[in-house]
């Protein structure tokens, strides 16, 4: 397996693709790719970039979203569009496609695996936000099985929160599940790490209904933040103040949700994917350096668990939360990312962008869960 990665920070839509065809084609050398990822902000003409894109490579597998922001070999940019091409003899990709998502979220996933076909090595994904992503991902990775990863993230927007769109081939989707199927010589490796660190006493979750976590410990969970910060934080920046979830009790392995609204009348949080009734959370809080130490470590790990010595291409999915907190350091996170693979002794292309969720094992021999503000490292290589 061979991975190519060709960035552009053009805004027309033409000279974006023919910029990215130009790149790629250099270093391809004649080679027919296998599988194409896309990243591309919400302000390029998404259906003339595929259209072109495909009239170049005529029946390539493609997926792929907006981005607040994509992250690269090049660097970070806020607009733009990063393209990654898979190229291998030993290498199959297939794709499939889930259509309303949030309207029947077991039937979007069940078409899509559908289509997509044979088991694969890998599941890769990046669909809509839904009203719980949670259960998305849990239907993905019965689909494929345990012994298959599923990683990826949601598309993402500038914080509009209504620009998102995913793509598959030719098509710009809403609301859309496409899955890239990846298998044959194909070797995996996949870290996570986030910075924010838990805060504040264990709590138990005593009311909740899907994505509402309506009341902590008998009070109105939005009263919890406030006896805990003060007050309570605008509503444009609830995010930045996730709950972490301890699956397993107040010790171990705990997951981040971000805080997506408020419900003011009656104090209830409205989660990103799903913290169920009896759950025990915890506050949370961050520094900018801590975000940018989680960054590290999700490199680092992904290094670790790579089964291997060469990974050709790392995916990074991040969150556009951290983007948010670290402001005008958002750059310092590609860097970091390099220098931890550096220090581990390798050197893969970069290809990702900055999502509204993530996915991935929390570790090795773990199913895949849905993150937020975690930054996602995955590994690929022969």
């Amino acid at each position: 397996m061979r991975a190519i990665t060709a960035s552009t920070n053009e805004f027309d839509a033409t000279l974006a693709a023919a910029e990215l065809i130009v790149a790629c084609t250099q270093q391809l050398d004649g080679a027919r790719p296998v599988a194409a990822f896309l990243f591309a902000s919400t302000d390029l003409d998404h259906a003339q970039l595929l259209a072109a894109l495909a009239a170049h490579w005529p029946d390539l597998p493609l997926v792929g979203g907006t981005t607040d922001g994509t992250l690269s070999s090049q660097g970070f940019a806020h607009d733009g569009a990063v393209l990654t091409l898979l190229v291998g003899a030993g290498l199959r990709a297939r794709v499939g496609l889930g259509r309303e998502l949030s309207k029947d979220p077991e039937a979007a996933v069940t078409a899509a695996l559908r289509e997509a076909g044979e088991q694969p090595r890998l599941c890769w994904t990046v669909f809509a936000p839904s009203t719980n992503s949670t259960a998305v991902v849990r239907a993905l990775q019965r689909g494929v099985g345990v012994d298959c990863p599923v990683v990826g993230g949601l598309s993402g927007d500038h914080r509009e929160y209504s620009r998102m769109v995913e793509f598959c081939g030719t098509e710009v989707l809403h609301d859309s599940l496409p899955v890239m199927f990846l298998s044959g010589e194909l070797r995996v490796g996949f870290g996570v790490g986030t910075g924010w660190f838990p805060s504040g006493e264990p709590m138990t979750v005593t009311k909740a209904d899907g994505h509402w976590v309506r009341e902590i410990y008998g009070r109105p969970a939005l009263h919890i933040f406030q006896d805990y910060w003060g007050a309570i934080p605008a509503s444009d920046s609830l995010g930045e103040y996730p709950l972490a979830v301890f699956p397993d009790g107040d010790d171990g392995d705990y997951h981040l949700r971000a805080v997506l609204d408020a419900n003011r009348d009656d104090g209830s949080l409205r989660v990103a994917g799903e913290v169920r009734q009896g759950a025990r959370v915890r506050l949370t809080e961050v520094v900018q350096e801590g975000i940018l130490a989680g960054s590290m470590t999700s490199a680092a790990n992904a290094a670790a668990a790579y089964p291997g010595n060469e990974p050709m291409l790392a995916f990074v999915f991040s969150c556009a939360a951290r983007k948010w907190v670290l402001g005008t350091k958002a750059q310092h996170e590609i860097e970091l990312l390099r220098a931890a693979f550096q220090q581990a002794g390798i050197a893969p292309l970069v290809a990702g962008g900055y999502c509204f969720g993530e996915i991935a094992p929390p570790r090795a021999n773990a199913a895949s869960e849905f993150h937020n503000e975690t930054c996602v490292t995955v590994l690929l290589g022969r």
